[in-house]
């Protein structure tokens, strides 16, 4: 008598054995005489694709990293001479639709013609109704 593992015997259900009716750990070692071996509980084992992928071309591979992300730093670090949007590419060329309506436009309208509040109007026409001593 050897030992084995209940996971691929049949008599073995959701962790119970029938012979002895008690709960089992599946994959603990132990002495049995009512062991069946049972095929279907065997898995088939997969066969998992490796790549080999030796310390020299990791060495290559590090190196090429390091130079691209120092090119990358380099790139951050030139700045445009006067910063501004057109030199930075966010504003569209002249000659394609620009979407941004910059003052002097035609487009350009303000919200309100009231000079003295010129985003939300004159707000005096409200009166409240509140009492002012509570």
């Amino acid at each position: 008598m050897s030992k084995v593992k209940c996971a691929v015997c049949a008599n073995e259900t959701a962790s119970m054995c029938k012979i002895k009716k008690v709960k089992i750990k599946l994959n603990k070692k132990r002495l049995c005489e009512a062991y069946i071996y049972d095929e279907a509980k065997v898995k088939a084992k997969q066969v998992i694709p490796t790549i080999k992928f030796g310390y020299k071309e990791q060495e290559e591979h590090r190196k090429k990293m390091k130079e691209e992300l120092k090119a990358l730093k380099d790139l951050m670090k030139q700045q445009p001479q006067d910063g501004t949007a057109r030199s930075l590419g966010l504003l569209k060329e002249a000659t394609e639709e620009s979407r941004i309506i910059q003052p002097g436009d035609p487009k350009f309208v303000m919200p309100s013609g009231d000079q003295k509040h010129p985003l939300t109007g004159d707000l005096s026409r409200f009166v409240t109704t509140a009492n002012k001593e509570e």
